[in-house]
């Protein structure tokens, strides 16, 4: 697996702050909301309310509505919870280098059921999983992973991959530079590890002079 290089990191943070709409801090602040609205395993109504309009915000619901996907979370609450105690919780503070996907697998799986395309939808699983256990889950969409096409183990083990080839000096330096675009300490709910990588992976496909 190909490691990542500092300028790859640059060009994906020019990239999102020039080419798109996405928050400059890289969802920094969104990630301390997100902790604080974990339902921690209970997902009821309450929790939903609120998960839906950030999913549906971040395009992972098209093209159904948050109704008809609310639907099969609700009818599969009890099966997300328990899949949430055996696979996410123990790994709560854990980041995607210490995990693998066996270890985890057991619920996005089971995310990937709640979605009814014909095949689970990569994009709508990771987002799903990210919000609850961002520094586990990585992030797909059409800008890290313009191909479109495979699987969310594929994408999580290629994004763990990534990050294990880097070398340590390499590791150092871009958790710097992420300070340093951040303007601040970075905050504990932050997704240092698999955030960097998804920087970087835009930055390898989308080349902008930093």
């Amino acid at each position: 697996m190909k490691p990542i290089e500092l300028a790859e990191f640059q060009s994906g943070v020019s990239w999102w702050r020039t080419e798109t709409t996405w928050p400059a801090d890289l969802h920094h602040a969104d990630y301390r909301v997100l902790a604080e609205q974990n339902p921690n395993g209970k997902f009821d109504p309450v929790w939903w309310a609120s998960a839906v309009k950030r999913l549906t915000s971040w395009k992972a619901l098209r093209p159904f509505s948050g109704a008809e996907v609310g639907r099969r979370v609700a009818l599969n609450a009890e099966e997300l919870a328990e899949a949430w105690r055996t696979s996410c919780e123990p790994y709560g503070n854990s980041d995607i280098e210490q995990v693998t996907w066996e270890n985890v697998r057991g619920f996005p799986d089971l995310v990937g059921r709640l979605k009814p395309t014909k095949t689970p939808s990569a994009v709508f699983t990771s987002k799903f999983c990210h919000f609850l256990l961002p520094r586990v889950f990585p992030v797909v969409d059409g800008v890290a992973l313009p191909s479109g096409q495979g699987t969310y183990e594929s994408y999580f083990n290629q994004v763990k991959a990534t990050w294990e080839a880097t070398d340590d000096d390499v590791r150092t330096r871009l958790k710097s530079e992420l300070r340093r675009y951040l303007g601040s300490e970075v905050d504990s709910s932050f997704p240092v590890v698999t955030k960097i990588v998804e920087v970087a992976l835009i930055g390898r496909n989308h080349q902008v002079p930093a």
